[in-house]
Order: structure tokens, then sequence, then C-alpha cells
């Protein structure tokens, strides 16, 4: 905490002394300290400062760190200096403001509105060393009447608001026109549609300021987007650690570093909770993602199919390719999923291509699948021929002689995929024969990766198509394409050799 003298707690920001106010604007740290009378701990630091600097962050933490309240005070911070508005000071003080605080879960929402109330109305306590605090805001006076519960609304004094939603509520308030200066999004791994909100709800509503964007979650294998927010966490920690630049921000945060909760409780706390799951003890403590007991996949088997590429790659005349297909006509279901897999190199197999559609007419799907074939050199196809549907389409396109995956190939193709999305994280080399590594990449996508993340081998109810393409391709390569490359050896021939050697003696 910054000690200054009591004659700085003044009622008006006009009254404020301009140099506090200028570092203040530019320091968040400063702002929470001083004008908010808030104790930080480290993780609530460096959240902090992750801000000033850049405009897409993720906050990926343990449990209780304080990510709620960091929001609350940035939010406070955006409102009170209008950041991202530039012009004449007056008009800006008249100009509307506002911004938001989004949570899938509404009790979360309620928690951020609660905590800028609490701290703008010196009500907001925590224990430290022994001793109960509560803060002592200096700008108490910003705050314009209590708040709006249940609208989530929190209004201020210099014409600005701060939203505090659950995207449930969001759905039906109103705000679908708006536009903001900071969307922050509490425990967002807890959305069903993460990446698809991003675009739509999120990007969307702070383009006109080009404003910031702060995702935050504590990593739950539970999580409907558990796996999207694990691709952007790995993504942006590559980057830190390499030095590179990132799209998003990485901050992390661990529970030991909540020095608000008393040490002897957290010492107890985190002995209690690795003797009842040491496993829980990594999410919960140290923030690790873990895998659900009953997925087929992994977080890090998922993401490690992924190559560098984003775009998928065109047909040259030098590689082997091979078309999988796995039909779904119906207008709902499953979609019908086509994969062209290169496959020159059976022990390195690449998707290049993926096309899917829900419904839609059967001679639309076939030209699809035909127009793929020719243009990936008029390569083999695969389809599930298991259904009736397939039957039906492997008869209409019987001059490609279509080989067929019946249901009794299931369990060995998931083994083979399981294979080859472990050797993808392979980092030592068992011997020095390449050909063991039997690894699989593609460009990313989107559907794949969230139907991995959640396939589940005795559940009927889950959509399996994009999972079913690539287990084919893993299927059609062991079992057309290994046997096919290995040798017959003449005995013969060996016998012959033997003989002329010893002749030759």
């Amino acid at each position: 905490m910054i000690a200054l003298p009591e004659s700085y707690n003044l009622k008006k920001q006009s009254q404020l002394d301009g140099t506090l106010l200028a570092v203040a604007e530019q320091d968040p740290i400063f702002f929470a300290n001083w004008f908010l009378g808030i104790h930080l701990n480290p993780f609530n630091v460096r959240a902090l400062m992750s801000v000033p600097n850049h405009k897409q962050i993720i906050w990926v933490t343990a449990n209780q760190v304080g990510k709620t309240v960091t929001l609350a005070c940035l939010h406070i911070w955006f409102n009170y200096f209008k950041k991202g508005f530039n012009g004449d000071p007056k008009m800006i003080e008249k100009a509307r403001y506002e911004t938001l605080n989004l949570s899938p879960i509404s009790r979360q929402s309620k928690e951020a509105f609660r905590y800028v109330i609490e701290i703008l109305s010196s009500e907001f306590s925590w224990e430290e060393d022994g001793k109960r605090y509560i803060n002592e805001c200096r700008i108490g006076w910003f705050l314009e009447g209590g708040g709006n519960e249940t609208l989530g609304r929190i209004d201020f004094s210099n014409n600005s608001s701060c939203h505090c939603l659950s995207t449930s509520a969001d759905a039906g308030a109103g705000l679908a026109g708006k536009q903001f200066a900071v969307i922050s999004y509490d425990e967002c791994d807890q959305s069903h549609h993460l990446e698809d909100e991003l675009g739509a709800r999120i990007m969307s509503r702070t383009a006109k300021y080009s404003g910031w964007v702060i995702l935050v979650a504590t990593p739950d294998e539970m999580a409907k987007s558990q796996q999207y927010w694990y691709h952007l966490y790995t993504t942006a920690k590559r980057a830190q650690e390499a030095g590179e630049p990132s799209e998003w921000f990485l901050v992390e945060g661990l529970y030991n570093e909540n020095i608000f909760i008393p040490e002897e409780k957290r010492q107890e706390f985190m002995k209690r909770l690795f003797k009842l799951s040491p496993v829980k003890y990594a999410q919960v403590i140290e923030g690790k993602f873990l895998a659900a007991a009953d997925r087929a996949f992994t977080p890090e088997m998922v993401e490690g199919l992924w190559n560098s590429r984003v775009e998928p790659t065109d047909s040259m005349p030098d590689r082997d390719y091979v078309e999988i297909i796995d039909w779904g006509v119906a207008d709902t279901g499953d979609e019908t999923v086509m994969g062209v897999g290169d496959i020159t190199d059976i022990d390195d197999v690449v998707i290049v291509k993926a096309y899917s559609k829900q419904g839609g007419d059967p001679i639309e799907l076939m030209a699809m699948a035909t127009f793929l074939r020719m243009e990936y050199n008029d390569c083999p196809i695969v389809m599930d021929a298991a259904e009736m549907g397939g039957i039906v389409f492997k008869k209409m396109m019987k001059q490609f002689k279509p080989i067929s995956f019946g249901q009794g190939n299931k369990p060995e193709a998931l083994f083979f995929i399981q294979l080859r999305l472990r050797n993808n994280l392979r980092t030592r080399k068992v011997n020095e024969d390449e050909s063991a590594k039997s690894r699989i990449k593609s460009y990313r996508l989107p559907k794949l990766e969230k139907q991995l993340s959640t396939y589940k081998f005795d559940d009927k109810r889950i959509k399996q198509d994009w999972v079913m393409m690539l287990a084919m391709l893993a299927w059609y390569v062991e079992k057309y394409k290994r046997v096919n490359r290995m040798q017959s050896f003449s005995l013969t021939n060996f016998y012959k050799s033997q003989s002329s050697n010893l002749d030759g003696n």
C-alpha cells in the first residue's frame, strides 16, 4: 500500500492532485492502491500490469487468486478515466462510456457487481497478516446511486456505466447494438460456445473503440469450452516462452499467491486437498489443465493434432492422397464430413482439406465428393457404409470403387487414432526406426477439436462424425497402405546369392 498524507483524502476529482491523477490514469496498480484503497497480491499486480500495454489478454489461474476483484478494480479504472477516449477533456466528460463484464454463470457476474459497489462504498474487506482490513476509497462520490442489480448496471458520475451480466441475461438485455470500450469474460471456459461468442458477441462489440477484451477462467475438465481455452493458453504460452508476439497476452496465477487467505489456512487446505485428490490439487492449486476421466482424448492429445497451418493445402502432383467420407444426410443429427489426407509418408499423415454440411441434397454431396477426388489426384475414397445412407452412396459412386468402412472396424480405427495422437506428443525416440513414429497432423479444425475433446467411447448421444473421419483415415493407412509397403523376400534369390558367395570363396 502506498502511504500518502491524510491531506490527500479529498472528495472531488477537481480537488485531487493532478500528478496523482496523471500517474493513476496510466497505472491501474497505483489507482487500486491509492484511489480505491485496495491491497494487492502478486497475481492482482501482474493482471493489472497486463492491461495498459495489451488489448487481448487471458488470465489462466488456479482457484481463489482474486480474479473477480481484479476485474472490478479494472472496470472502475476504465470508467473513471474513460480509457480509449481521446479529444477535448470537457467533451470526454460529457460523452457516453460503457464497459461490460460477462460470465456464463449468473452468480459470478453478480460477484463482480457486488465488488464494484463494495469498493466504491468503502465496504470491501479482507484478512492480511492476522488483521481484518476495510478499504478506504477516495472516490466514493464517483458511484451514482447504489447500482441496479436486476439490470446488472452500475452508473457513475461522469456519464459512464459498467454492466455485469451473465451471458444468458445478456441475450435478452437489449445490448446487441451497444459498443463497449472493454469487455471482460469471467469463467469464460464455462461457455458452451466460447470460440463462436468471441467473434459474434465479444470482439464485434468493441469495434467502435478498438477496445480491450479480457478472458478469465480457471481450468475445469468438465467445462464446455475447456479445449478451446486450452488452445488459447498453449498458443500464448509457447509464444511467451519463445519471446515471440502472440495474439493473446497470458497471465497466470497460483492459489498460494493469494496472501489475503492466511498462510496457515492455505497450507491446511493444500495438504487436505493433496491427500484427498493429488490430481485435483494440480488444477485447484496450480491451475493445471486436467483430462476428464470419461473422455477418450486428453487436452494435450487434441492440441497436439494441429500444425502451424491455418488454411487447407492445395493439391500437389507428386503427392498421394485419400478422401474419407462420413455420410449424414439428415437435416438434424450428424453432418456429412469429408476429409482429404496426404498419405505420401504414411508415418506423417496430414489432413490437407476438410468439408462438412448439415443435411443437403445427396446429388450435391456426391458432386462435392467427386470434386475433391479429382482435385486431389483422383485419390481413392473411403466411406462409412455401415448405415443405409452409406450403402446407397457406395452403390451410386461405384465407378470410383470406394473402400467400405464397417461398424466392426470402429474399435480398430479408434485404436489407430489413439496411437497416432499420442505419438504426436512423443519427445523421445524409442529407437532409430523412424517408421515407428506414426503421427497425424492437420490445420486447425474447430469442429473436430470440439468433438475430440468431448468424445466418449460408449456414448451414442454425442456427435462423432468428425472423430470418425479422423479415425477412418488412420484405419485406412494402417490396413491398406502399411501392409502394401511391406516387401516380400525371395528365398530362391537368397540361396542363389549364398551359393555364389561360396563359389567365389
